[in-house]
């Protein structure tokens, strides 16, 4: 393991490790499950809400345990964690083929916010950044691409092995995938902590701000809070997408494909940003994403018949916030607290994804359709904007 770590491609190596690795996770928890809504919902009769209250439980919970991920991370490194992460999900993903209760699938999304903790974005990115610190912003950008990698590539995949299998043996065969990455996190990966020594020509993980400075600078707390705001509107699309594209009379195979334009856009827009963030001055580029997104969701929720135009355009907006987050934070607070710190980032935009889930399709129910609930989605996003336009750079780590 020591003479590959020694290697110059290693982190190119970690980099891309890191982007499978999110692509499992991210990719078979939020937009790959989606697939199976319209089996579950014929074959056990639940409303909408009931059945989406399962993605709600998913984030909850992950707002709730990935500050202890984080500390985790600083502690003991993020090899373990993701491993944990790894075989929890396939162990869900198998029994997920067996639920007969809608008790069984809020259980089991309580797994998912256990995965989501500990092999989600924040365990990656503090991986990739710490084996690649030279180009931490394409670092960045390749792991958070794989967010769109897996909501290109899972709902095809979610859909083929239903449609071919049906529902339950389908869930059982898609338990390989993470089985197959433990495999290789195990074998590839080395790990690293805060008191591990600094590598040669690297950045020293001890670097940067402690968690309670971060908290007493006021861009933690715009971040935070347009990431709760932009996180409730991209989960909320997310989730509730394909069955917004089956109420427009498209097949499940079309609204599948939907669900992948709109992470193939968001995959362009993560490496995109991640390549430039390295380049230009991160702050006005993170405003224009957010403008970007905010005028995509507008095109969604009142042009139904441009919306896949309009979900690109969501999609690369969406991409470059969220590589720009992720960045923005090592830019601004270093890697000395950096589990903490993003961990507790990822506790505001877990619990707005969570409650964009869950808002939607209650409105949905309430409204008799996603019109007045994709009004509600914008005019979130939209405060969010507002937030991201007041953020100024500050106090660099060892400034």
């Amino acid at each position: 393991m020591r003479s590959l770590q020694a290697m110059a491609w290693y982190p190119w190596l970690v980099a891309v490790l890191c982007m499978l690795l999110v692509a499992t996770s991210n990719g078979m928890i939020n937009a790959g499950i989606t697939v199976f809504d319209e089996a579950l919902l014929d074959e056990f009769g639940w409303t909408l809400s009931q059945l989406k209250t399962r993605d709600s439980i998913t984030f909850l919970g992950a707002s709730l345990l990935v500050l202890v991920a984080g500390w985790a991370v600083d502690r003991w490194g993020f090899k373990p964690l993701l491993l944990l992460g790894m075989a929890l999900l396939a162990l869900a993903y198998w029994s997920y083929g067996y639920a007969s209760r809608l008790g069984h699938l809020y259980l089991l999304h309580g797994v998912f916010a256990l995965v989501a903790a500990s092999a989600g974005n924040m365990t990656n990115i503090v991986a990739a950044a710490t084996w690649m610190s030279h180009r931490r912003g394409l670092a960045v950008g390749m792991t958070i691409a794989g967010t769109s990698l897996g909501g290109m590539l899972l709902p095809p995949l979610a859909n083929a092995l239903n449609s071919s299998l049906g529902w339950r043996l389908a869930l059982r065969v898609e338990a390989l995938l993470p089985a197959l990455m433990f495999l290789l996190v195990l074998v590839l990966l080395g790990n690293r902590h805060r008191g591990s020594p600094a590598r040669a020509g690297g950045e020293d993980e001890r670097s940067g701000v402690t968690f309670a400075e971060a908290l007493r600078r006021p861009q933690f707390h715009l971040i935070a809070c347009a990431g709760a705001f932009t996180y409730f509107a991209i989960l909320a699309l997310f989730s509730h997408l394909f069955l917004y594209m089956r109420s427009l009379s498209y097949s499940p195979e079309t609204a599948s494909y939907a669900l992948s334009s709109l992470a193939l856009a968001g995959l362009c827009g993560k490496l995109a940003s991640g390549w430039l963030a390295d380049r230009v001055n991160p702050f006005r580029f993170f405003k224009l994403q957010m403008l970007l997104m905010l005028a995509g969701l507008v095109g969604v929720s009142q042009l139904p018949g441009w919306v896949f135009p309009c979900l690109l355009l969501t999609g690369v907006g969406w991409g470059g916030l969220h590589t720009l987050y992720n960045f923005m934070l090592l830019h601004l607070f270093g890697l000395r607290d950096a589990g903490k710190i993003n961990g507790a980032v990822s506790v505001f935009e877990a619990a707005g994804g969570a409650a964009g889930i869950y808002a939607t399709g209650l409105a949905h129910d309430a409204w008799g359709g996603y019109g007045s609930a994709w009004l509600m989605v914008v005019a979130v996003m939209a405060m969010g904007t507002v937030l991201a336009l007041l953020l100024r750079p500050g106090k660099q780590p060892g400034s």
